[in-house]
Formats: structure tokens, sequence, C-alpha cells
């Protein structure tokens, strides 16, 4: 069966998701993932936008500062990338991400297939904010400019805009 995984942060980044897939360790990063247990690449990939917010808490492992989650109940759009895989590759991300990633969101369908994303439980008006490192902004960065084809003044907007919320 396949799925559309939505990424909305680093993985928006083919890099940084070929990472989850055949393993590795990004670019700038301090951890090195497994891979899935199928490693092949998405057989698509296409940019959309999603109602809801990012916001940027916690510490993470592998870039330091911030992790990003998606708040699916606040107002707003968050720019993603949906790439078209397996439900095993899917399962093998998300088990990759750290516990905190608890929750599924399904997204609705396209093409046959659900769309679903992970994040948090937790709201974001409920959480101690924590700044993403700059390198992991520089990864979402490289993400939006590959799935929106976005020009640098664009992504710089929008990634203020992600901070300032």
């Amino acid at each position: 069966m396949l799925i559309w995984y939505v990424s909305y942060g680093s993985n928006m980044a083919t890099s940084r998701l070929a990472c989850y897939l055949q393993g590795g360790r990004p670019a700038g990063g301090r951890h090195t993932n497994p891979g899935a247990r199928d490693p092949s690449a998405p057989r698509g990939s296409m940019p959309l936008e999603i109602p809801g917010s990012i916001f940027f808490a916690g510490v993470s492992r592998v870039w330091g500062g911030g992790r990003a989650f998606y708040d699916p109940d606040a107002p707003g759009t968050v720019a993603a990338r949906a790439f078209l895989v397996t439900q095993e590759q899917f399962e093998d991300i998300h088990a990759q991400e750290p516990e905190c990633y608890d929750r599924v969101v399904a997204l609705g369908d396209h093409a046959g297939a659900k769309m679903c994303t992970f994040t948090t439980w937790a709201r974001g008006d409920m959480v101690d904010r924590n700044p993403p490192a700059p390198v992991y902004l520089a990864t979402i960065a490289d993400g939006l400019r590959e799935a929106h084809d976005w020009d640098d003044a664009r992504v710089m907007r929008y990634l203020s805009r992600l901070r300032a919320s």
C-alpha cells in the first residue's frame, strides 16, 4: 500500500529524507539513521500547503536547538512536501524519529493514497519554545527550494515567520 508522507521540516529536503530511507547522517547532523527496511527512493513527490502552523520546541538530537512540530489546530498555513512511499517506509521513517513525534495526523488523500504526517500531541500554545539551530533551518530551506521552487527571499520570509510564531 502506498501513502503520501507529508513532511514540513527538514525532511522536505531529499538528502535528509534519504537518511531515513537509505541510512546515513545528514550534512551538519549529529545522529546517523539506520535506514528503512526498503531503502528505495520515493515513487514521487509534490509540494503542498496544509492548514495549521509549525512551532519549535524541545532539543533535537540531530541538530541541537528546537525541533519542528506541526500544529494542525492552529491558524495559518504550512508549506510542506509529500513523498509517495510504502506504508512500511512511512512506519520506518516514523520509527526513526524521537518518541515525542507520537501523533499521526491524517491529511486527506490524493490520487487514491492517504496523506499523513506525524507530530506531537502537545499544542503549540502550551509548550516552551526553543529556537531551531541554523543548520536545521538551512536544511528546511533546502527542502522549500526543492519542493516549492522558492527563491532565497521567499524562503527567508517564510522561515522568519515560523521563528516569530
